[in-house]
C-alpha cells in the first residue's frame, strides 16, 4: 500500500512537472510572437553587400536562425567596416564570402592586425617589416594563439581610420613579399606563413581592382 502511495505521488508530480513545463513552452512562444510583431527591418538572410551593410546584431540575431550564418554574416559585417573606401571594404567583403566562418574571422583577424602594424610604423621608430616579423613570431611560437578568440579593442578602434586603400594592400603586399624573400631559402615556417599572405594580398588587390571596373562599366553605361 505504502508502494502504492509513492507511485501515484511520483504519476502526480510528473503530471504536475509536464504541466509546468508545457505552460512555460506557451508562455516563451507567446513571448517570441510578440517580439516578432515588434520586430521591424527591411533586412534579410540575402548574403549582398547591399543588405549585410549597415546590418545590425539584433538583425542578425533576429533573421538568421543558425549559429552557423550567423557567425558567417557577422564576419561579412565586419568586413563591410574595414575602410571608408566602399571599394576596399567590397574587395574585403567578396574575398570573405563563402569562407567557414572560423575560416572568415581569422583571414579578418589578420587584416585588422595588419592595420594596426601599418599605422603603428608610421607612428613609432618601428619599420613595417619589423612589426610583421614580430606578429609572425608570436602565431608560430606561441602553440596557445588563436585568431579567432577576439579582435583587440586597439585593433577594432583603427578599422574605421581613413587609409589610402590601393596604397595600403601595395605596401603589405611588398612587405610580405620582401619578407619572404628573406626567409625563403630557409624552407621554414616564415616563409610559408609570408607567402600565404602575400597571396592573401594579391588576391585583394585582384579583387579591388574588379569592383573598381564594375563601377567604371556601370558609369559609362549612361
Amino acid at each position: 500500500m505504502f508502494t502504492s502511495n509513492i507511485n501515484e505521488l511520483n504519476f502526480l508530480a510528473n503530471i504536475k512537472k509536464d504541466n509546468i513545463s508545457s505552460k512555460n513552452e506557451e508562455f516563451l512562444k507567446e513571448v517570441k510572437n510578440s517580439l516578432d510583431k515588434d520586430f521591424k527591418t527591411d533586412k534579410t538572410t540575402s548574403l549582398s553587400f547591399e543588405n549585410i551593410k549597415n546590418i545590425s546584431l539584433e538583425e542578425i540575431e533576429y533573421l538568421f536562425e543558425n549559429e552557423e550564418d550567423k557567425q558567417i554574416a557577422k564576419n561579412l559585417r565586419l568586413a563591410t567596416l574595414f575602410s571608408n573606401d566602399e571599394n576596399l571594404s567590397k574587395a574585403m567583403f567578396n574575398t570573405v564570402l563563402g569562407k567557414p566562418f572560423n575560416m572568415g574571422f581569422t583571414f579578418l583577424s589578420t587584416k585588422y592586425e595588419d592595420k594596426h602594424n601599418y599605422f603603428s610604423s608610421q607612428n613609432s621608430n618601428s619599420s613595417l617589416s619589423d612589426l610583421l616579423h614580430k606578429s609572425a613570431s608570436y602565431k608560430i611560437n606561441n602553440e596557445n594563439f588563436k585568431t579567432t578568440d577576439k579582435i583587440p579593442q586597439e585593433q577594432l578602434d583603427e578599422i574605421l581610420l581613413e587609409i589610402n586603400s590601393f596604397s595600403f594592400l601595395d605596401t603589405l603586399s611588398s612587405s610580405y613579399k620582401n619578407q619572404y624573400d628573406t626567409y625563403k631559402d630557409e624552407n621554414n615556417d616564415y616563409s610559408f606563413l609570408y607567402n600565404d599572405y602575400y597571396l592573401q594580398y594579391e588576391q585583394l588587390k585582384q579583387e579591388y581592382k574588379n569592383v573598381q571596373n564594375q563601377n567604371t562599366n556601370f558609369i559609362k553605361q549612361f
